[in-house]
C-alpha cells in the first residue's frame, strides 16, 4: 500500500512539474460585462474577450488545458446559475470594438470556429474568488492573439457581478445580450490565468535589451530588466541598459521623462524593419518604477558615422554641426533635398523622417543636434529630436568705455568727441561703439557727452 501511494505521489509531482501557468491582463480594475454579464444573466447573452499577443507569453504549440477568472463578488457569482458554452480561438491580431458616447458598440461579435469549444460551465468561484474552467480537450495555442468566447446555453438569475482585470486603452471585451441584441463594451479586460502543458514561456531570462533584440521576429516577450528611457516623442520610447538599446513604438496613454527606469514585467513583440532596425510593438504594462538613471539616459556624443548595428536606437549628440542639403529625400523648409549633418571627424550623416520631423535651417549656422541613430535601407542615419542653435557670444559693453581699452577716463572723453565730430572716419573698436551712447538713446549726441563728463566728475551715472 505504501509503495502504491508513493507511485501516486511521484506521478502527481511529475504532472505538476509539467503544468505551467500564464496570467494575462493582470490588474485590480473591475470588469462588468465580461467574462459574463451578471446583471443580464436572466436572459441570453454572448460575450467575447480579445487578448492581444503582447499579453500572452506562451509559445506556439502550447496545449492549454484550463483557465481561471477572478471575481470580487464571490457569493453573487455562485448564485447566478445558468450554463455557458466556453470557446477559444486563435487570432492573428486583435481588432478592438468601438463604442459611441452612449456606450453602444459599432461592430459585431467575431466568428468562432465551433471546433474550438472547450467546456460547458456554470459560474462558480472558490473561497478566493477564483473560477476555474477545465477544458474538455486541450486547446492548441498558435502563438498570436486569443479570442475567449462565452455564450449562454441556459439563462440563470441576474446578479451584479464583477471580475478583476486590466484597464486597456481600447475595448477588448464586449457583451451582446437580450432579445434585441443590445451591446456593451468593456475597457477592462478580465484577468485570466491559462494553465498549459508543453511549449513554455517566451520570456524566460529576458532581462537585457540585447536579449530582446536577439529574439526572432514576431516573438512575444516579457521584460524583467531595468530599461532606462532616453527619449520619448510621438508614441516612440527609446531605451538603454547596460547591454545596449531598444525602441518601443506605438505607445499610447503614457508619457515618460528621460532618465526614468521602466517597471519590470512589461510585454511586447520584437519586430525588425528597414534592414534590421529593431523595434518593439504591441507593448503593454509600461510603467515608471520610481527609479531614475541619469547616467544611462544622457546622450552620447557621436564622433563618427556608425559602421555596425551596435549604436542602433542610441540617443546621441552631434556637437557644433552645420546642416547642409543634398540630393533626394525631403526636409521641412528644404523640399526635395535630404539633410546632412557634419560629424567631428569631417564625415557626414544623413537624416531620416521615419519617426518624426523637426524644422531646421541649412546654412553656415552651427547647431548641437540631439537625435536617435537609426537604419533605413541599410544606411545609418540620425532622427533629430532637438535642434540647439549655437549663438555667437556677444561682447560685453562697458558703459562709457569708448576706446575699448578698459576703464573710463579722459582718453574715452577724447575718443567720444572725435567720434561725434567724424563718426565715419574715427577708429573706434566696433565692439565698443555702443559705449558712445552713454544714455542708451536712439543716437549719440551732446547729452551723451554731458553724461560722460558728469560720470568722470562724480563716479556715478545719473540715470
Amino acid at each position: 500500500m505504501k509503495k502504491f501511494l508513493t507511485l501516486i505521489t511521484v506521478a502527481a509531482m511529475a504532472f505538476a512539474a509539467h503544468a505551467n501557468e500564464w496570467t494575462a491582463a493582470e490588474g485590480t480594475n473591475l470588469a462588468e460585462y465580461a467574462p459574463v454579464y451578471g446583471y443580464n444573466n436572466d436572459m441570453t447573452q454572448h460575450n467575447q474577450m480579445q487578448y492581444p499577443a503582447a499579453e500572452l507569453g506562451m509559445t506556439a504549440g502550447t496545449e492549454i488545458t484550463a483557465m481561471k477568472f477572478y471575481t470580487s463578488t464571490i457569493d453573487l457569482v455562485n448564485a447566478m446559475g445558468g450554463t455557458f458554452k466556453v470557446s477559444l480561438a486563435n487570432m492573428v491580431d486583435v481588432s478592438p470594438w468601438v463604442a459611441d458616447a452612449w456606450g453602444d458598440v459599432s461592430g459585431d461579435l467575431l466568428n468562432v470556429d465551433v471546433t474550438t469549444v472547450a467546456a460547458t460551465v456554470t459560474p462558480a468561484a472558490d473561497a478566493d474568488g477564483v473560477w476555474t474552467i477545465t477544458f474538455d480537450t486541450p486547446f492548441t495555442y498558435t502563438g498570436a492573439a486569443l479570442l475567449v468566447d462565452f455564450e449562454t446555453i441556459n439563462s440563470g438569475s441576474w446578479k451584479e457581478t464583477r471580475f478583476y482585470g486590466k484597464e486597456m486603452d481600447a475595448y477588448y471585451a464586449m457583451s451582446s445580450y437580450g432579445y434585441a441584441g443590445s451591446k456593451k463594451p468593456d475597457s477592462v479586460l478580465p484577468k485570466v490565468t491559462f494553465i498549459y502543458e508543453g511549449g513554455g514561456s517566451q520570456d524566460e531570462g529576458i532581462t537585457l535589451l540585447s536579449e530582446a533584440n536577439a529574439l526572432e521576429d514576431a516573438a512575444q516577450f516579457t521584460f524583467n530588466g531595468d530599461a532606462v528611457v532616453t527619449a520619448c516623442k510621438n508614441g516612440y520610447v527609446f531605451l538603454r541598459d547596460e547591454s545596449g538599446y531598444g525602441m518601443i513604438a506605438g505607445v499610447t496613454g503614457a508619457a515618460f521623462e528621460n532618465g526614468q527606469v521602466l517597471g519590470q514585467g512589461w510585454t511586447a513583440t520584437k519586430t525588425s524593419v528597414n534592414s534590421g532596425w529593431v523595434r518593439y510593438t504591441n507593448a503593454a504594462g509600461l510603467s515608471y518604477s520610481g527609479e531614475n538613471n541619469a547616467e544611462l539616459a544622457a546622450p552620447q556624443e557621436l564622433m563618427t558615422k556608425p559602421t555596425d548595428d551596435s549604436m542602433l536606437n542610441a540617443y546621441v549628440l552631434i556637437r557644433n554641426t552645420t546642416i547642409s542639403s543634398g540630393g533626394g529625400g525631403g526636409f521641412p523648409g528644404l523640399p526635395g533635398h535630404a539633410v546632412q549633418y557634419t560629424l567631428p571627424d569631417g564625415t557626414t550623416i544623413g537624416e531620416t523622417q521615419t519617426l518624426w520631423s523637426f524644422d531646421g535651417e541649412a546654412g553656415s549656422d552651427l547647431y548641437n543636434v540631439y537625435g536617435i541613430v537609426c537604419k533605413v535601407s541599410g544606411t545609418y542615419k540620425i532622427q533629430p529630436v532637438i535642434f540647439e542653435k549655437i549663438e555667437e557670444p556677444q561682447p560685453t559693453v562697458e558703459r562709457g568705455n569708448v576706446n575699448g581699452i578698459g576703464g573710463v577716463d579722459m582718453d574715452d572723453l577724447t575718443a567720444l568727441i572725435n567720434y561725434m565730430l567724424d563718426p565715419v572716419n574715427t577708429e573706434i573698436n566696433q565692439a565698443n561703439a555702443a559705449a558712445c551712447n552713454s544714455l542708451d538713446s536712439n543716437e549719440v549726441n551732446m547729452d551723451d557727452l554731458t553724461a560722460l563728463i558728469n560720470f568722470m566728475m562724480t563716479g556715478a551715472w545719473a540715470d
